[in-house]
């Protein structure tokens, strides 16, 4: 009980020892310097005061200098009525065909075929089935587009906003593995 009342004393004591010197600070920060003081009012001293007839001779002088209103430039600049953050309206994925209700990366690439028609790619989705993509074959929630399907891979872009709104590309490249190759 008695290690309490000490301890409590203690930090009253150091409380009021920063109180003080806060205190002190403060009054001396506000006060001017004497030298200062006597500076400022020798200074207004030595201005002689000019006569009255050359005040008007100056005015005429000084052309009359209005500032030019502001006008605002959006040039550049985002619209400050639109909101930093847009939300987008998703369709219902079970509307959507089953290429486009799941993402790029559930996709596993199973095979590249090649014929009279160009390169071919088969897919495995997430729900276990096949499915046949050639160029151009719309594939993912964001519409990503086959761009191109080589020996060695699929390349998807993919567009999608960012968070300002602006239009972004993504490639995703979806390797074909060596041991599916056949080229072990």
């Amino acid at each position: 009980m008695r290690r309490q009342q000490q301890a409590k004393s203690h930090s009253n004591k150091r409380r009021m020892v920063c109180a003080a010197i806060l205190a002190a600070l403060l009054l001396l920060s506000g006060v001017p310097d004497a030298d200062q003081r006597s500076r400022a009012l020798a200074a207004n001293a030595k201005v002689p005061q000019q006569p009255a007839a050359a005040a008007p001779a100056e005015t005429a002088k000084a052309p009359d200098q209005t500032p030019a209103p502001y006008t605002y430039q959006p040039k550049g600049r985002r619209d400050p009525f639109m909101p930093l953050i847009v939300k987008e309206q998703h369709k219902k994925r079970a509307n959507l065909p089953p290429l486009e209700r799941y993402d790029i990366s559930e996709f596993k690439l199973s095979g590249i075929v090649w014929g009279g028609f160009g390169y071919n790619a088969i897919l495995e989705g997430p729900d276990g089935k096949g499915y046949f993509i050639r160029q151009g074959t719309i594939i993912g929630p964001n519409r990503g587009v086959v761009k191109s399907i080589t020996k060695t891979g699929v390349v998807v872009e993919e567009k999608y906003k960012t968070y300002t709104g602006q239009m972004q590309r993504k490639e995703i490249v979806m390797p074909l593995r060596k041991k599916q190759e056949g080229m072990e």
